[in-house]
């Protein structure tokens, strides 16, 4: 390979479509890299499964020169090595010297000392104790000169767009570098132009992203530290066709009613020329093959005038076909549009008109447009496929033609008829501010303005003239006139005047307001005073309003006077406030009360006066009541009624509480009268009570509480009576009563018409002997010493119907751990309970509860006896009796399977087989050897050990155990293996050890002593035959 600068690089990239490289430069500084265009670089190394999956590279046999350098190189190493551990230090700071960017790989230039082959010399120009920079040189010399020895690496695996690249390490066996690590340069060539694609220090790597057909070539470059090796020769190959690429949407030339003429472009074909391509059409009911043209274009014919058609393309090669493209859609053509109706106005406005117009199909329309005040004719406005258009910039109050046609690919059609629309009119100007025209009154004055500048293109129709005196703007005049009169105005306020016109396009701005100011005058009347609640006995708020008009002067006070029925006149009040409380009245009592406005000026005429009546007081609170107990449940009260403070009483109000707490009181009388009688009163229960009376003023205060206590009785009726019924019993249940001042001695309970007493006082009785099935009715009394109480409310209590029979019993599967009972069927709706006792048991427990006819009880123990019982229970007859016990016993057992044998070699074809003992169980031992894994049984019995005779030398045999008690088996134990040793071997004759191979050197040495041996015995044939015979 040939030395390369710089410049030639330039040289080779700017003719690389003319020179072919071979392979890359090989220099110390790492191999030249040239990119071609589209290829970018990528790094992929192998996983360990593709290495294990493709066939490694063939061993290449070396041939007698590279023998020789690797074993010079092996023993130049384990020397180094050796003067290390020795004590002889090596200069490792020596450095390596630098290798050209290009290097033969046939021969190098050397001094006297350095090998002339490329192989290691040994002895020549140096000897032993030769220096250690002569040792480096010679090293660095070796290890380029082993790394140059690259191979060309493998190509396999390949697919379309990846190949799998594999080479050897160049390190013979045995060989290794000390503190060097090899790293692999792999280099990718296409078009000429080689880049790296891996950089490590695995043997294989997997090239992805390859175009389909195109040929590559790859070469191995070696770099140990420092120190880069020859590239390797470039091992072509081609990557396999694939189909072809997407093709890009077809695209249509000529379209007419009955045909279309499609063209697209060509694609890459992927390595396999394309041999067709496949055109297929949906005119609705889905695509169908129409051609397969070889050309990139084609004509379809037969088709239908203005008619929608979908068209997709695909390529095929010998690979196959590749991806359809997306579709085209094509419309034939067909007749000229017609003439579409004019042009419809949507909106109007002062500099635009708002057009549209309706759409029979797809198509495009042009607008035009004649301005009749400028005479230029008819211009386009617009052209586009909107339905819909505003044209602006126009002038106000003006007339404008248009008219509309339509256009589609079969071609243009004729122009409607012509319309006329007029743009609005704008709004005009604001007019001039109103001034006021002559004197100013105190409650009118005139005003005047000036019409508007720019009327908006037509006359001005109306004026509106607005006044704001406080409260917000006011229309005072509207009409067309430019003077206006304002009358009815409050005096010394101050008014803002406005005005604005209008004509048939809307109104104008308001103009610049106007102030103006009346006279002031005394304030006018107050409106009469107004109560602000009801007046009471003794005082009355009242508050006024605001005079309308307060002369145009700050107020200074108000004046409130006040007169009664005696004409007494008094002042109540004086300030500026418009509100106040009246007091020191008198209860019942009419008045008379007005209101004065002042100002500056002076005092305004009085307000309307106000009549009203003070209200009367509430009645004082009476005494206490007086009480008499007529009986322990009623009392009779009294009471005498208090003054009622100017207003005649309406009415008494007893109330009543049993604790003498405010909220607990309520009431049990109100009226005219000044006693009652209270009833049903609670015997020996303290009572409380107050009375009050009410007149027109309101309800008085309470009286003294006054209190009793009624006497003893009889005790109340019990509550919550309640039953539990069975089918010939009840028993009743109740709350307890109230005693009435004496303990509860007894119950008595009547059922229908017999009664019961309770022994002592326990609120519950069992009365039996009942039908079933049966209503009675039932209450109850309490009885003290006082006598019997009242009966409780009429309760009804039925009696339970007779509970179901409990059905027989019977064991109909039995287990070694379950047993399954079963029983006949009863009424639909009955329920059954199982109970079970075992025999260690004393007590019978539930084991089942349901509607079915049988149950499966579990988790029991073998051959062993078990008690069952039933009862049966339903809704109505509640729980029966219990059956007779049943006795059920279950099954034995198998015994359990065995733990695995141990078997232990007694000799060399003997064994002994011992396994752990089952309770109560005897064995059968089986055995079988490892190559068949037949069983046979060997042994039966009740011994946990048997001795295995005459077994074969080397074989191996499996043995298992299985027990066996009451006739029933266990499953087989985990089988044990043993392997008896083989035979003797007998004695081994002694074989002659094959001869030694000999060096090259001694075969040399060897030769050339026979040579010499073969000259003398010549030369001494000679000289006898030449020295004369005596």
């Amino acid at each position: 390979m040939n030395k390369m600068s710089g410049s030639q690089h330039n040289n080779i990239e700017e003719n690389s479509s003319k020179e072919t490289i071979k392979g890359p430069t090989n220099g110390a500084g790492g191999p030249q890299h040239y990119y071609g265009g589209g290829y970018p670089a990528h790094f992929h190394p192998v996983p360990p499964h593709h290495m294990q999956h493709s066939p490694p590279p063939p061993v290449y046999q070396k041939d007698e020169r590279t023998q020789r350098q690797y074993s010079k190189l092996k023993q130049k190493l384990e020397r180094k090595h050796n003067n290390r551990n020795n004590g002889i230090e090596v200069n490792s700071g020596a450095s390596t010297p630098s290798l050209s960017p290009r290097k033969e790989l046939n021969g190098r230039s050397g001094g006297s000392g350095g090998a002339s082959s490329g192989a290691w010399s040994e002895g020549e120009g140096s000897s032993a104790g030769a220096s250690v920079q002569g040792d480096d040189d010679n090293d660095t010399q070796a290890l380029l000169d082993l790394l140059s020895a690259t191979r060309t690496p493998q190509v396999s695996d390949m697919t379309p767009t990846s190949a799998l690249v594999q080479w050897n390490s160049p390190l013979p066996e045995g060989v290794t570098l000390p503190n060097v690590e090899l790293t692999y340069d792999l280099l990718l060539g296409d078009r000429g132009r080689y880049k790296a694609i891996y950089s490590g220090s695995s043997l294989s790597c997997r090239v992805r992203d390859l175009r389909p057909g195109c040929e590559y070539s790859v070469c191995l470059q070696i770099r140990a530290g420092e120190i880069t090796g020859a590239a390797s020769e470039a091992a072509t190959f081609r990557a396999p066709p694939a189909p072809p690429d997407r093709p890009s949407p077809a695209r249509v030339q000529q379209r007419t009613r009955t045909s279309v003429l499609l063209r697209w472009s060509s694609v890459a074909d992927n390595g396999a020329r394309i041999t067709h391509f496949i055109l297929e059409m949906d005119a609705g009911e889905g695509f169908t093959e129409l051609k397969r043209p070889r050309t990139p274009q084609h004509t379809v014919n037969n088709l239908q005038p203005q008619t929608r058609y979908r068209f997709r393309i695909a390529a095929v090669n010998e690979c196959g076909r590749g991806e359809w493209s997306d579709e085209t859609v094509v419309w034939t053509a067909g007749p000229p549009p017609p003439a579409p109706a004019p042009p419809v106005l949507t909106t109007a406005e002062s500099t635009s008109l708002s057009l549209a117009w309706k759409r029979e199909a797809e198509e495009e329309f042009t607008l035009q447009m004649d301005d009749v005040t400028q005479g230029h004719g008819y211009l386009v406005v617009y052209s586009g496929p909107d339905c819909e258009y505003v044209c602006d910039r126009l002038r106000r109050a003006s007339d404008y033609r248009f008219r509309l046609r339509s256009e589609t690919a079969d071609g243009m059609g004729p122009w409607s008829s012509e319309v006329s629309y007029r743009t609005l009119p704008e709004r005009p100007g604001p007019p001039g501010r109103p001034v006021p025209r002559g004197k100013i009154h105190s409650r009118a004055f005139r005003l005047r303005w000036d019409p508007p500048t720019d009327d908006g293109g037509t006359a001005v129709e109306s004026y509106t003239l607005e006044i704001d005196g406080g409260e917000g703007y006011s229309c005072a005049y509207r009409g067309p006139d430019r003077e206006a009169h304002c009358d009815r105005l409050l005096p010394g306020t101050q008014y803002r005047a406005r005005v604005r016109c209008s004509n048939v396009a809307g109104e104008s701005e308001w103009s610049s307001s106007e102030t103006v100011v009346t006279e002031a005058t005394c304030p006018s009347a107050c409106s009469p005073p107004e109560m602000a609640s009801a007046p009471r006995s003794t005082l009355v708020p009242v508050r006024w309003r605001t005079p309308d008009c307060i002369g145009g002067a700050p107020l200074t006070e108000y004046r409130l006077e006040l007169a009664d029925t005696d004409g007494l006149v008094r002042l109540v009040h004086v300030g500026l406030e418009s509100e106040c409380i009246v007091r020191e009245l008198l209860p019942g009592r009419e008045y008379r009360m007005w209101v004065t406005a002042c100002n500056r000026v002076g005092a305004g005429p009085p307000s309307t006066a106000l009549r009203f009546k003070t209200a009367p007081a509430p009645p004082d609170a009476p005494e206490a009541p007086n009480l008499t107990l007529e009986t322990p449940r009623s009392a009779h009260v009294e009471w005498t009624a208090p003054p009622n403070n100017g207003a005649p009483i309406l009415d008494f109000r007893l109330q009543m509480s049993a604790t003498n707490v405010d909220d607990s009181f309520t009431e049990v009388y109100r009226g005219m009268d000044t006693a009652s009688n209270i009833g049903k009163l609670t015997p020996f229960t303290p009572y409380f009570f107050r009375v009050c009376a009410t007149n027109s003023a309101g309800r008085g205060a309470w009286s003294p509480v006054r209190d009793v206590l009624t006497a003893r009785a009889p005790p109340a009726a019990p509550a919550g009576l309640r039953h539990e019924a069975t089918a010939d019993s009840l028993r009743l249940h109740w709350r307890i009563p109230a005693d009435h001042g004496a303990e509860v001695l007894r119950y008595r309970v009547e059922i229908d018409d017999t009664a019961f007493d309770t022994e002592g006082p326990t609120p519950e009785r069992l009365v039996e002997g009942l039908s079933p099935d049966t209503v009675y009715r039932v209450r109850v009394a309490a009885l003290n010493e006082l006598g019997v109480g009242d009966w409780s409310e009429e309760a009804r209590a039925a009696t339970r119907p007779r509970p179901p029979a409990p059905p027989t019993i019977r064991c109909a599967q039995a287990a070694h751990n379950h047993l399954r009972l079963e029983w006949d069927a009863g009424v639909q709706g009955t329920q059954y309970c199982v109970e079970m006792r075992p025999p260690d048991a004393r007590e019978f427990r539930p084991v089942y509860r349901g509607s079915a006819h049988s149950c499966k009880v579990k988790k029991l123990r073998e051959a062993t006896s078990y008690s069952f019982r039933i009862r049966a229970s339903d809704e109505r007859g509640g729980r029966g009796v219990w059956g007779p016990a049943v006795a059920a016993r279950t099954a034995a057992a198998p015994p359990p399977a065995p733990h695995a044998p141990t078997v232990a070699l007694q000799a060399p074809r003997s064994a002994l087989v011992s396994w752990d003992a089952v309770d109560d169980a005897d064995y059968v031992l089986q055995c079988a050897r490892s190559k068949d894994t037949i069983f046979k049984e060997v042994y039966s019995g009740s011994e946990t050990t048997y001795q295995l005779e005459e077994l074969e030398y080397g074989a191996e045999y499996q043995v298992r155990v299985g027990a066996v008690r009451c006739g029933l088996a266990s499953a087989w134990s985990s089988p044990a293996r043993v392997v008896v040793p083989p035979a003797p071997a007998p004695a081994r004759p002694r074989r002659s050890r094959p001869p030694r191979s000999l060096s090259p050197r001694h075969t040399a040495l060897l030769i050339a002593a026979g040579f010499l041996l073969v000259a003398v015995l010549v030369a001494v044939l000679v000289q006898r035959l030449v020295e004369p015979r005596p």
